[in-house]
């Protein structure tokens, strides 16, 4: 739309085919912007194109971005400034929808942003706001129970080791000595017992010896 505007101007002169020539490359380069959603950069060609080329369209496309761009005062602005250089423009109706729309949401967001602050500083039923009051310090945190002393156990000694004996170093003790036989008691009680027997029986053959037997001087006894 814009391109066919600029084109179909009447009675231009040779500077101004210039500036119609520039105000069309702009009007391309924006829309360029527009198709891969940088509106804020399509702004900006299509004011530098509506410098040098006052056409209502750039206006329209201009409120068309910041209308994307999410802002609706704005878009509401250059919606107006379209419908004002056009007024019979064939889109007319479709603008004033856009225009009627916007203005609720611009008259919405003005509503929010002046009402007063809720919640911030308190409020009573009259309507009287009520200075805030200072938050309570919190409790001071329970002392933390002192450690546990953890029992030290003294280690038990170690048994000494036990000494180590060289076997080379053990001397055995020689076996003591047998006694002599004269040493023994019990050799001393058969010596006693023999000249006990023998005094017994010298004394038997002596006393049975008849006095005048020629073998008594000899103590031989005599058989029958």
């Amino acid at each position: 739309m814009v391109a066919l505007a600029l084109l179909a101007a009447p009675g231009v002169s040779r500077a101004d085919d210039e500036d119609a020539a520039k105000a069309k490359n702009f009007y391309e380069k924006g829309m360029a912007r527009f198709q891969l959603e940088e509106y804020d950069a399509a702004i900006g060609l299509w004011e530098d194109g509506f410098r040098l080329r006052p056409v209502p369209e750039f206006l329209y496309n201009i409120a068309q971005a910041h209308r994307l761009s999410n802002r609706p005062e704005k878009a509401l602005a250059f919606y107006r400034k379209y419908l004002s250089m056009a007024p019979n423009a064939p889109n007319h109706n479709d603008v004033e929808k856009q225009v009627s729309a916007l203005q609720r949401v611009v008259s919405e967001q003005r509503k929010v942003s002046s009402m007063p602050p809720t919640g911030a500083l308190g409020s009573k039923s009259n309507g009287e706001r009520t200075r805030p009051t200072a938050p309570e310090p919190a409790p001071a945190p329970a002392p933390a129970p002192a450690p546990t002393p953890t029992p030290t156990v003294t280690p038990e000694p170690a048994p000494a080791p036990a000494p180590t004996v060289n076997a080379a170093e053990v001397q055995t003790s020689p076996a003591p000595a047998p006694k002599p036989l004269y040493k023994k008691a019990w050799f001393w009680a058969t010596i006693g017992a023999m000249v006990v027997v023998g005094l017994g029986v010298g004394l038997g053959v002596g006393l049975g010896a008849q006095p005048g037997d020629p073998g008594a001087s000899f103590g031989m006894v005599r058989g029958n």
